[in-house]
């Protein structure tokens, strides 16, 4: 402990002072009389008072004297240095990635950081600033350069942990642009450690400190949920991981469609993975749920979504005369209803999702999707349709919506004649001759429309294996899912919905019912709240029905999954400090508790004065209040009782002391009768 004003202790000259008066305190005897009125004169005459007696110690006493040591410590300012880390200009990263949900430390890491964070803000010194930034995926500020306590604590409690990876790169970049023109800046890193790895160490201009939270705690994870098709079989995968440092035998629930299908079991060594593998599925499973039966500090990871097949169904009127190939590859895909008509029997109507015309088109064309199969010369949407022509060979074009994945062109080796193509300026040539394009595709004004410029019979396309992986990769196109690929992404990762033609309302709906419009306007703008895992439902209005779909969102994320706090951060200049340990001494007064301390004293010293001063103002025995009562001028027997009852305690006193008298007399004559036969003895 320091003192900031030692030379306050000069008025520690209170206390002698305080001794002095009490030294020189009048002394008085005190006598039982019979009344004042006769003693008035006498006792303004013969009032005794010794200016020096004997020091008597009494709790009014006690109290006046601590009461002058605690002014002294007042004035004197004592201080004391805590261990606070925060000193000058500090900036906070609190990690809220996945891993912080952990309940190894009570009551969670985050929980535990964020304690840590508010009693650095306690600390805070009369020159210190602090900065608040959160690192997820994206780092973001909460306080930037302040002291108001008040406002650091708020906007402390309003950061949430968040399934997402944490970003250093991005979260230090972003604090050394809050320490920019200001000296002795120092960063904290306040979490367990398990951030995106950068390529290679990061360079600060300022030194990094590293607050580790977390234990080595055992976990168990999903790592991948997904299905496929094998030998015409829906079959499901789960790949688990163990991240403990012994052999764990994990039960793992699958769950199709929100009805339980089965468990089985998979025993893993420590650091290992394994896979686990359902079957057969049935042909309408849209939706994979596994979920780990098992108690770890993190369960975010326990559980998994996935998607199979497509979860929008869509209608398609295919408008031909005898297409044998092109009717077998539509009833094959997955997730459509296909209905069919013959050019004499087609009447235009809104109701279809994609309308196939094969060698044939209508004058009035339909609302929604269109694909135009060997068309008719004439001017179309997507350009104008000219005389057949031979081509030479075949080329791949400008693929922006991946129509060609996986297709083989080398594969056609029969193309008579086609069509020559001239397309309009939004229409994408998607496979191209020297001669003309033979597929176009693009999309106006919210409408998609793909042309093939010859007839499949001329072509051995319909005969190769290439050809169903064609007509899916234009169905997706036409009829896409709410997010593409497998319908999986990662927390905290925006994603666009892909919408269907004639769309005018797109609605979001997350894990805990919370629904958002993402649409109109059109474009779709991206939807990143996305921090939830679980199941995400689309739902599209589409020419006045709804389309419901579903993308889901998972952890899947081993640097997150592993609890087990990093050693240190990926930074040159940074060093790890533990919670209670110092970085730099911070001065703390403590001289406000000592004053609230003097307040209870003064109030003591109060109270125990005011008691002593009522006890003496009443009469406390009965012959007081009688010589009171008595001795009232009022009083009508007042001279006679007064009388009789002074003569017999001056007879009862008389007595007691001629008896003490004799008494003493007779002790102090034996005392000295058997000092004097001692005395002999002795001789």
């Amino acid at each position: 402990m320091d003192f900031l004003v030692p030379a306050a202790l000069a008025f520690s000259a209170i206390i002698p002072i305080i001794l002095v008066f009490y030294f020189m305190r009048p002394k008085r005897q005190e006598r039982v009389i019979g009344s004042t009125l006769l003693w008035q004169q006498t006792m303004q005459d013969l009032q005794a008072s010794r200016p020096w007696q004997r020091l008597r110690i009494t709790p009014l006493l006690l109290l006046q004297l601590l009461a002058a040591l605690l002014i002294i410590l007042i004035l004197i300012r004592p201080a004391i240095f805590t261990n606070n880390p925060v000193s000058g200009n500090t900036i906070i990263i609190l990690q809220t990635s996945a891993s912080m949900q952990a309940t190894d430390v009570a009551p969670t890491r985050f929980d535990n950081a964020r304690n840590t964070i508010s009693d650095y803000i306690d600390n805070l010194g009369p020159d210190d600033y602090l900065s608040l930034i959160t690192m997820a995926r994206s780092p973001q500020v909460l306080v930037a350069n302040s002291q108001d306590k008040a406002l650091l604590h708020s906007q402390l409690q309003q950061a949430r942990v968040t399934n997402q990876d944490a970003d250093l790169t991005q979260a230090l970049s972003l604090a050394t642009s809050l320490a920019v023109g200001k000296a002795d800046t120092q960063i904290l890193v306040i979490g367990d450690g398990h951030v995106l790895k950068p390529d290679q160490q990061i360079v600060t201009s300022f030194p990094v400190h590293y607050i580790k939270i977390g234990t080595n705690a055992p976990n168990a994870a999903i790592m991948a949920l997904s299905s496929r098709t094998v030998d015409s079989q829906l079959i499901a995968f789960a790949q688990v991981a163990n991240y403990s440092p012994t052999t764990r035998a994990i039960p793992v629930e699958l769950y199709t469609n929100n009805t339980f299908f089965g468990v089985k079991t998979l025993t893993l060594a420590p650091g290992a993975t394994g896979t686990i593998e359902w079957g057969p599925l049935a042909q309408s499973t849209t939706l994979l749920h596994a979920r780990l039966i098992t108690q770890d500090a993190l369960k975010n990871d326990h559980e998994a979504w996935a998607i199979a097949g497509n979860t929008i169904h869509g209608k398609i009127l295919l408008v031909t005369t005898d297409n044998i190939y092109l009717q077998t590859a539509l009833r094959l895909q997955p997730g459509i209803s296909l209905y069919e008509t013959t050019p004499a029997k087609y009447t235009p109507g809104n109701n279809y999702d994609l309308t196939v015309f094969d060698g044939y088109t209508p004058p009035t064309l339909p609302a929604g999707n269109l694909l135009f199969i060997n068309p008719p010369t004439g001017n179309y949407l997507f350009g104008t349709v000219e005389q057949e022509t031979h081509i030479s060979h075949i080329n791949t074009g400008d693929d922006p919506s991946n129509l060609l994945s996986n297709v083989d062109l080398s594969t056609i080796h029969t193309l008579r004649t086609t069509h020559q193509l001239k397309p309009a300026i939004w229409a994408q040539p998607v496979i191209t001759t020297p001669e003309t394009p033979l597929l176009l595709a693009g999309e106006d004004n919210n409408r998609r429309v793909a042309a093939f410029g010859f007839d499949l019979h001329d072509s051995d396309l319909a005969l190769q294996p290439s050809f169903p992986i064609l007509m899916l990769n234009v169905l997706n196109w036409f009829l896409p899912a709410p997010v593409g690929g497998n319908g999986q992404i990662q927390a905290g990762m925006p994603v666009t919905i892909q919408t269907w033609s004639g769309t005018d309302r797109v609605t979001i709906t997350n894990p805990q019912q919370q629904s958002s419009v993402v649409g109109p306007p059109f474009p779709v703008s991206p939807y990143a709240d996305t921090n939830a895992v679980g199941l995400y439902q689309v739902a599209q209005r589409v020419n006045g029905h709804i389309l419901n779909g579903a993308f889901t969102v998972n952890l899947f994320d081993a640097g997150q999954s592993n609890l087990s706090p990093a050693v240190n951060l990926p930074v040159t200049n940074g060093s790890i400090v533990a919670p209670s340990h110092t970085i730099p001494r911070q001065l703390r007064e403590i001289w406000p508790w000592i004053a609230a301390f003097l307040l209870l004293v003064l109030c003591a010293e109060w109270w125990l004065f005011s008691r002593n001063y009522r006890s003496q103002k009443s009469p406390s025995s009965p012959y007081e209040r009688d010589l009171l009562r008595f001795a009232n001028k009022n009083h009508p027997n007042r001279n006679r009782y007064f009388t009789r009852w002074r003569d017999q305690c001056e007879q009862e006193l008389h007595s007691i002391k001629r008896q003490i008298k004799k008494i003493r007399k007779n002790l102090t004559k034996k005392l000295r009768q058997r000092t004097k036969g001692e005395r002999r003895a002795n001789i």
